[in-house]
């Protein structure tokens, strides 16, 4: 085999031109492979994360509860979905078997002999570093979660500002990819900003319009109790109306520089974000009741502390009939499952069907960079006739004629799907950078080029070298 690819090489040497447009033609069917299966895994990521984020997801978590309990963000409380507690007694004619059968009423019942919850811890606990550890850790479902904390400082007349009070709202590192932040100009803050207790502040446009109007505000300063802190971001939030911020302006600023400034150890509020809107109700449950058992709540007791789930948040409070409202909240976790499935089927089918048509293409140019290898064997063999002869002459073999010539289709398809990886990944970088397309590296690309060049070049050289091996040794004497 090595001799067979020494003279495979010097053959393909002595015909550069040749060689070189099969190497083309093979290398764009690998590179058209290499780019399908980088857009398409970046295609299939991108979707799985659309999945994950998309929906309402969001779950915020407050101290203190002054919403009624019909209108909880779980699920207890005489919400299940038009059950009361005493239709789902025994007494009203339901057997054992009845209960195993019927989940809904099966977990009424256990509302229905469960302790009324008719006390309350006053004052509500505040939310500590122990309900973040919690819920950013110990919760199964949950992607992010981060604190928040805020309130009204006097500025220092030292700094840019023209304003005398701002809104100082700490947030985490996870924070603006939880609010769906985009940056306009300037940068974010680092994790290692954050944890260090950074004097750094980013704020929102309009904001920085109001206290500079036609100036960058990036490298302008908030003097807050002889601190300095330096503006280097604005960016666009994707939560609630800003106009509100506009009259006392508000910015943001690493979570722990925010409880300096504000000397407080307590959260205003812990946002989770669940991996996707199908878990989002299992999550704010499984939230709830491990709260109540950090907090060490008695089963009589009721929250001191408030979950609401967005899709719930949504939902309209007043106005609306009492049993519609009933039915709705007591089935918003199935709705949002059904939600969530409905949506990932239509995004994965039209993944799918991008990486169909894709591949479609890879193949086609695949065949033509095969056939092309089988043009230049035929050719070669054509040409080497004489030489084929007087090997076979000599004593060479059907086999060592038929290795000779299937080793330089090989070697051709090795080259040729060593420079379509080559082509490929640079396409996919360009991609990615030039037009912002989702793609994807990964090492199997290495190997899916090689393993396809080699199939390509096997299939469609075997036909010349068993011509090759085929031909009669005084038939290939006789040419000239």
């Amino acid at each position: 085999m090595p001799m067979s690819l020494v003279l495979a090489l010097r053959t393909l040497l002595q015909n550069r031109l040749r060689a070189s447009l099969t190497l083309s033609g093979m290398g764009v069917g690998v590179a058209m492979v290499v780019v399908v299966y980088g857009l398409g895994l970046g295609a299939q990521r991108q979707i799985e994360t659309q999945i994950e984020v998309s929906g309402p997801t969001l779950i915020t978590v407050r101290s203190g509860n002054f919403q009624p309990p019909a209108m909880l963000a779980s699920i207890e409380n005489n919400i299940g979905g038009g059950l009361t507690e005493g239709f789902a007694g025994e007494d009203e004619g339901f057997g054992d078997s009845s209960f195993e059968e019927n989940a809904a009423m099966l977990a009424a019942r256990q509302r229905a002999l469960a302790p009324k919850m008719t006390k309350v811890r006053s004052p509500a606990l505040p939310l500590r570093d122990a309900e973040l550890t919690l819920l950013s850790s110990g919760i199964e479902g949950v992607r992010a979660a981060a604190a928040t904390v805020s309130g009204n400082l006097t500025l220092d007349s030292d700094g840019d500002a023209s304003v005398r009070i701002a809104r100082v709202k700490g947030i985490q590192y996870s924070w603006p990819d939880m609010d769906g932040w985009r940056l306009l100009e300037g940068r974010l803050i680092t994790e290692a900003e954050h944890t260090s207790s950074a004097l750094l502040v980013v704020l929102t446009r309009a904001v920085a319009d109001r206290l500079w109007p036609n100036e960058s505000p990036l490298g302008k300063v908030f003097g807050i109790k002889g601190l300095r802190l330096e503006t280097i971001g604005v960016v666009e939030i994707g939560s609630d109306d800003e106009s509100g911020s506009i009259i006392v302006p508000e910015i943001f600023v690493p979570l722990t520089t925010a409880t300096e400034l504000l000397g407080t150890d307590t959260y205003d509020e812990i946002s989770v974000r669940s991996v996707n809107v199908g878990k989002t109700s299992e999550v704010a449950a499984s939230i709830k009741s491990n709260l109540r058992i950090l907090r060490e709540i008695p089963d009589d007791t009721l929250d001191d502390f408030r979950i609401q789930t967005q899709s719930l948040n949504a939902l309209p409070a007043l106005g609306t009939d009492p049993r519609l409202a009933r039915a709705v909240y007591g089935n918003v976790e199935q709705f949002e499952q059904a939600a969530f499935e409905e949506m990932a089927n239509s995004l994965r089918q039209a993944a799918r069907t991008f990486t169909y048509l894709l591949s479609s293409a890879a193949a086609v140019c695949l065949t033509v960079g095969g056939i092309g290898i089988m043009n230049i064997m035929l050719v070669s063999v054509a040409a080497r006739t004489r030489e084929i002869g007087l090997r076979m002459a000599l004593g060479a073999r059907v086999h060592d004629v038929l290795t000779q010539f299937l080793v330089e289709a090989l070697t051709l398809a090795f080259l040729g799907g060593i420079l379509g990886f080559l082509v490929g990944v640079s396409v996919l970088y360009l991609a990615e950078v030039t037009f912002g397309w989702a793609t994807a590296m990964s090492p199997f690309m290495l190997i899916l080029a090689m393993a396809t060049s080699a199939t390509t070049g096997a299939i469609f050289g075997y036909f010349p070298a068993r011509k090759a091996a085929n031909l009669d040794p005084v038939v290939g004497l006789k040419m000239e």
